[in-house]
C-alpha cells in the first residue's frame, strides 16, 4: 500500500492518480506492463458504531510520465490515468 493524490477528471471521465515520484512505483511500472490498475479510497465514518466504507475502482490505465504538475503540487511530474470499467462499493449509500 502506498499513499498516492487522485482526483476525479471529469473532461475524460478517469481517476488520476499521483503522488510523489510515482513514475518510481511499482504500480506504474505494472500499469507500464499491463495496461490496468486500481485504486481503493477508504474511509471511517464513524468507531462507534464501528461504520467503514470504501470504493474500488479498476479500469484500463496508462503511465503518463508527464502531465501531473498540472492537476497540482501533490501530483508530481507523472501521473497514471485510470478509465473507469469497475466500481465495487461498501457502506456508501
Amino acid at each position: 500500500v502506498v499513499p498516492t493524490s487522485f482526483r476525479y477528471n471529469p473532461e475524460l471521465g478517469t481517476i488520476d492518480v499521483g503522488g510523489y515520484h510515482v513514475d518510481t512505483t511499482k504500480k506504474f511500472r505494472d500499469v507500464q506492463a499491463n495496461g490496468y490498475a486500481a485504486i481503493v479510497v477508504d474511509d471511517l465514518v464513524s468507531l462507534d458504531p464501528w461504520t467503514p466504507r470504501m470504493l474500488e475502482i479498476r479500469g484500463r490505465a496508462e503511465a503518463l510520465p508527464t502531465g501531473g504538475r498540472e492537476l497540482g503540487p501533490q501530483f508530481g511530474d507523472a501521473l497514471i490515468r485510470i478509465h473507469i470499467e469497475k466500481v465495487n462499493a461498501f457502506g456508501i449509500d
